[in-house]
């Protein structure tokens, strides 16, 4: 494991915060942590289990992290004897290795809320639990994200798009696609509105099971026979599946692009 070349007191202010007597939220910490080959194209993972995300692309060639932990202020406990309980705040760790850069949460039930400026071209896996919402900003690689309870929203960004929410609405704005690249945008409780350039050539797979799906590209649409699966012969039963997902293409088709979501509408817009 790399530690990036950071002065000790950097790496031990990373690794936790001093505790807080009255503010709701601790001074934020920013660190500066570089890439082994920044002449190459890095991948950034954050994982949280609370807090949230906000990653922005930028012309430099390192990575910058802002951390604000959240405190959750003094209060009196009268089992205590009425002595005054001083907020704890959460720490975090950096590590880089291989172009690779990992950062993680050393309090899994503190939030922390993290805003990273990246170069433009890094590949992104992201993900939290709780508390927290996940945006991305003008980034330019395969982009991964993952949120339980909270929003995505992702603008501006080219390359690849892997993204889930489960509670919560998903927005992703793309400028260029990886060509011949499958993406995927879904949820389970919220919408989805997907804006794609108008030369994108991709097969969709387009499905909202309490809701409705709209879009502005003139789509292909075709229909697809019920699948069977037939295990009589083998002592088992005979079952047929009519998919509700609607099958179109653009632009004479491409890689499958899946937009579904559970509850909530399904837009898919034509960009410039």
């Amino acid at each position: 494991m790399r530690t990036h070349g950071l002065p000790l007191a950097l790496i031990v202010a990373a690794l936790g915060f001093a505790p807080v007597a009255e503010a709701q939220q601790a001074t934020p910490e920013q660190i500066e942590a570089p890439f082994s080959d920044p002449s190459r194209i890095g991948t950034l993972k954050v994982g949280l289990v609370t807090g949230s995300i906000t990653v922005k692309a930028a012309n430099r060639r390192d990575v910058l992290i802002v951390a604000r932990a959240r405190g959750d202020g003094p209060r009196r406990n009268t089992e205590t004897g009425g002595l005054r309980r001083l907020s704890q705040v959460g720490g975090f760790r950096v590590e880089e290795e291989h172009n690779e850069m990992t950062i993680g949460s050393d309090s899994p039930n503190r939030a922390i809320d993290f805003e990273i400026q990246v170069p433009t071209r890094t590949n992104l896996e992201l993900s939290t639990v709780n508390g927290g919402n996940i945006v991305v900003d003008a980034v330019e690689g395969d982009l991964e994200v993952t949120n339980v309870n909270g929003s995505i929203t992702l603008t501006g960004v080219s390359g690849s798009v892997v993204a889930n929410t489960v509670n919560g609405k998903l927005v992703a704005t793309l400028r260029q696609l990886t060509a011949q690249k499958a993406m995927a945008f879904t949820a389970l409780n919220g919408n989805v509105d997907v804006t794609l350039p108008a030369s994108t050539r991709a097969t969709f797979k387009l499905r909202s099971d309490q809701g409705d799906v709209f879009t502005d590209f003139e789509m292909q649409v075709r229909s697809t026979p019920p699948a069977v699966q037939d295990t009589q012969r083998r002592g088992g039963r005979f079952q047929i599946e009519v998919n509700k997902a609607i099958y179109g293409t653009v632009n004479g088709g491409g890689p499958e692009f899946e937009v579904r979501t559970f509850n909530g509408n399904v837009y898919v817009r034509k960009g410039p």
